[in-house]
């Protein structure tokens, strides 16, 4: 193998920072249609992503010490971390869903709603913002 004089990293580094700006997902319905719905995600390796994953740990770390002062018994919380961190990294959707003929608008609590819900919305979040992949540009 060849000597390499460098190693070009600059693909690596507008990775990260496509990561930062996020990407926005078209929705599908269960036939693989749009549903006229997207949502915006920043991806796994951007500060966003990063703090909510710290955040969230924290929140259930802190409800998991009271549950235990209390000699409740552990909750698995498994999909509620995950909601969550998807809430806080869902930056935005276009347009406002409506659910049972109410709009909702945009908020990290109906973001968290939303995911809790419908399910084939947050596999469809969470399949994209997970993979790095999902932002690469070109």
């Amino acid at each position: 193998m060849a000597d390499l004089e460098f190693v070009d990293l600059s693909g690596l580094e507008a990775l990260a920072q496509s990561q930062e700006e996020g990407i926005e997902i078209t929705i599908l319905n269960e036939k693989g249609e749009p549903i006229g719905l997207k949502i915006g995600v920043v991806g796994p390796d951007s500060e966003r992503m990063q703090k909510a994953m710290r955040d969230v740990a924290a929140e259930f770390a802190k409800a998991a010490a009271e549950r235990e002062s209390l000699g409740e018994a552990p909750a698995d919380e498994s999909d509620a971390r995950l909601i969550a961190i998807l809430a806080k990294a869902t930056t935005h959707w276009t347009p406002n869903p409506k659910i049972a003929g109410q709009v909702i608008p945009f908020s990290e609590e109906n973001v968290r709603n939303l995911y809790t819900k419908l399910k084939i919305i947050r596999d469809q979040v969470e399949a994209k913002a997970a993979r790095r992949s999902s932002f690469t540009k070109g």
